[in-house]
């Protein structure tokens, strides 16, 4: 297992294989928006094809998800997927499901079922993380 752990002010980057697990810190607002899809840039030019964005510590300040719309038009191209972690009652899922977003991005409920879909059972990858 290939397990590289970066810690930024925006989010938290794990990676396996091909693919990125991705944990929002409290805010996705236009200030750090610019930061996201950089590394969102940098981790497709990795050769990073699928994606796990934890989306359940934000609570508030979705006025920058334009990254994520843009993952998902990246992930597209190279045949990858975006996976949004957002339990119910959530923040940024109540706004999705009202603005039918959700109906563009996969969304479970919790790490374990995201990680569940690529057959990751590390016992690393379902620590969770704050």
């Amino acid at each position: 297992m290939n397990e590289v752990d970066l810690d930024f002010n925006v989010v938290k980057v794990e990676k396996f294989q091909n693919i990125a697990i991705v944990t929002m810190k409290e805010r996705m607002d236009s200030l750090n928006a610019p930061l996201l899809m950089q590394e969102f840039n940098q981790l497709v030019e990795d050769g990073i094809q699928h994606f796990i964005v934890d989306l359940s510590n934000v609570r508030d300040g979705i006025d920058g998800d334009y990254p994520l719309l843009h993952l998902l038009k990246c992930t597209y191209e190279v045949g990858g997927s975006v996976t949004l972690i957002c339990p119910a009652g959530n923040y940024v899922r109540v706004y999705y499901e009202a603005t039918h977003y959700d109906t563009l991005f996969e969304m479970v409920e919790s790490r374990e079922k995201a990680l569940r879909r690529f057959n990751l059972n590390f016992s690393a990858a379902l620590a969770p993380t704050m």
